[in-house]
């Protein structure tokens, strides 16, 4: 009979325990299973391609007319090499599903430490609120490589912690790995510098304690031989050194001049999406509360790592996913040992795991159907493929078919498509890759003004220009290009439009019908916050080339679909003001 009631007993909790677990993948591939909005991801798949043809890792810059041979550390190399063959297997889906892959791997390397049986929930509710945390930065890129990896090494970490035995070498190798994977792979020392600092200082918390020192030496053959693997890679010393050239990411914004002001990923935690920067927060306060109240045993590491990487967030936004990473192991880890000396009623125990498990399963619903992406203040869409309306599609195909007689002028977000689309034919202007460019040569190239464009076209006499619509200065530079009669629209899209030089053989360039009815596809209802933003685009971009006409007709359709889109008379005042000053030259 004891035996039948206890195997009774343990059924309930195993079912549980798998809805927990499946509420956690659940949510895992709702908010990872997401169009590409990266514009990193385009470069990135090109060098991939790039590495996979000519068998060498670029060592200067290939892609651009403003950079030729400048040095490139391409310390990404592996990552883009993988991506592409992902690509060659199964397209963009194949690199979204390949992300979620990552992450699940993520997942399941922190979901053992800390972890207890009976208390599931807060293995789960972590870990999930984790995940909220990550969504700003869950692109396709090699960034969330270095997340698996960082969590990698923490559960080596939390093996050695509690037993001491060798796998804590698997380390070395995996920054081999890291070291040719991304930027990031200093982390991973630094963790074991943590931890070996937290060895040596045992004696402070207690007199009588000793520094264990088989283990002193062991990390310290762990630092030395991972410090000397990441010279494995293309670049050698420079390579190695390249994550020094990461501590621009955490000094204070001013300090980072252009990049600090223009670079969103280097802006200060503050600037984070409201809704991300909430979890952030929640996760930051319970990671503190179960230290605070674990302080009676709470490890020294544990306190070390908290607060350097709390320091790595603070400097900037995409550093936020890292605390969030090492935090959440934290919690768990410091929240049930507390919990051991203060066990939770059973009967408290089953509600909050099935209060968690739920809460996780509707917000896996609520990603799946694209309302969790706005909650959290990100425009997202779910699915496998490209969110193509971001990207200049229009414009790079008139540059395929047609060429440019001169340079091609753009915005860094536009580079790395541009270098997918159109390399080796038309070179780049400028794109992602931070390290080759330097802030002084993107804020050179940057222009948001007509005078600032009249400057770099004297330099470089461009042959085209593509301005992307939702990039500062449109309206006046639309307004600039349009009056110009040595400029000539021949292509737009909802993200961009293309204006080419007329040739200096006095032949015509075919002008852009504005007027055409199937100029921009109707917008699409089922993703309406993506449809506002389509619209309001619309409109600003057609009032910039003088056709306030068309675009009061399209502000007025906006408003018929979003009755609580903005102040409305005022607006359209402005409209027919703007339209009726320009109607005689129309």
């Amino acid at each position: 009979m004891t035996g039948g009631s206890g195997s009774v007993g343990k059924r309930p909790r195993k079912l549980g325990n798998l809805f927990a677990w499946g509420s956690l993948v659940a949510l895992t591939l709702a908010l990872c299973l997401q169009q590409i909005v990266s514009i990193d991801y385009w470069w990135l798949l090109r060098s991939g391609q790039l590495i996979a043809e000519t068998g060498v890792v670029p060592r200067t810059d290939v892609f651009s007319y403003t950079a030729p041979g400048a040095s490139w550390i391409d310390i990404h190399w592996l990552f883009q090499l993988g991506l592409w063959g992902v690509y060659q297997l199964g397209g963009h889906a194949g690199a979204v599903i390949g992300k979620l892959l990552l992450v699940l791997g993520l997942v399941a390397l922190l979901a053992p430490i800390g972890y207890r049986p009976g208390r599931t929930f807060l293995s789960v509710g972590s870990l999930g609120l984790m995940l909220l945390v990550l969504t700003e930065r869950n692109l396709v890129r090699p960034e969330v490589a270095s997340w698996v990896m960082l969590a990698g090494v923490l559960r080596l970490l939390d093996r050695f912690e509690r037993r001491g035995d060798l796998w804590i070498w698997a380390i070395v190798p995996l920054e081999l790995l890291w070291a040719n994977f991304h930027g990031l792979f200093a982390l991973g020392i630094a963790l074991c510098g943590i931890t070996l600092l937290a060895e040596l200082a045992r004696p402070l918390g207690d007199a009588s304690a000793t520094p264990r020192w088989p283990r002193v030496w062991t990390l310290l053959g762990v630092i030395a031989f991972g410090c000397l693997a990441t010279l494995a890679n293309p670049n050698g010393l420079e390579g190695a050194f390249y994550p020094l050239q990461q501590l621009l990411m955490v000094s204070d914004a001013d300090s980072r001049g252009y990049f600090g002001r223009h670079i969103y990923e280097l802006q200060p935690l503050g600037s984070m999406e409201t809704g991300v920067l909430l979890c952030f927060m929640l996760l930051l306060l319970l990671s503190a509360a179960s230290l605070a109240a674990n302080w009676r045993s709470v490890p020294v590491a544990d306190l070390l790592a908290w607060s350097a990487f709390l320091y790595l967030a603070v400097g900037a936004r995409r550093n936020a996913p890292l605390f969030a990473i090492v935090a959440t192991p934290l919690l768990v880890r410091n929240a049930n040992r507390w919990l051991d000396s203060h066990p939770l009623a059973p009967r408290l125990s089953r509600r909050l795991g099935l209060g968690v498990s739920l809460a996780l399963a509707l917000l896996a619903v609520d990603g799946a159907r694209g309302g969790l992406y706005p909650r959290l203040g990100l425009e997202r869409v779910p699915g496998v493929g490209v969110e193509w309306w971001r990207r200049p599609v229009a414009a790079a195909d008139w540059l395929e078919e047609h060429g440019s007689a001169g340079p091609v002028a753009h915005g860094m977000t536009d580079g790395g498509f541009l270098i997918w689309r159109l390399h080796p034919e038309i070179p780049v202007m400028a794109d992602g890759r931070l390290e080759v460019f330097g802030a002084a040569l993107f804020e050179k190239l940057a222009f948001d003004s007509p005078q600032a464009f009249e400057r770099l076209d004297a330099e470089y006499r461009f042959g085209s220009v593509l301005q992307r619509h939702d990039a500062r200065g449109t309206g006046e530079l639309l307004e600039h290009w349009s009056r110009q009669a040595e400029w000539r629209l021949v292509a737009v899209d909802d993200a961009a439009a293309l204006f080419v030089r007329r040739p200096s053989d006095g032949s015509e360039l075919e002008a852009l019908d504005l007027d055409s009815p199937g100029l921009f596809p109707p917008p699409d209802l089922a993703r309406p916050v993506i449809a506002e933003l389509r619209l309001r685009m619309r409109t600003g971009f057609l009032s910039g080339v003088g056709r306030n006409d068309l675009a009061l007709q399209t502000w007025r359709q906006a408003r018929e679909l979003f009755p609580g889109l903005g102040d409305a008379a005022a607006i359209e005042a402005q409209l027919r003001a703007q339209a009726q000053a320009r109607s005689p030259s129309q």
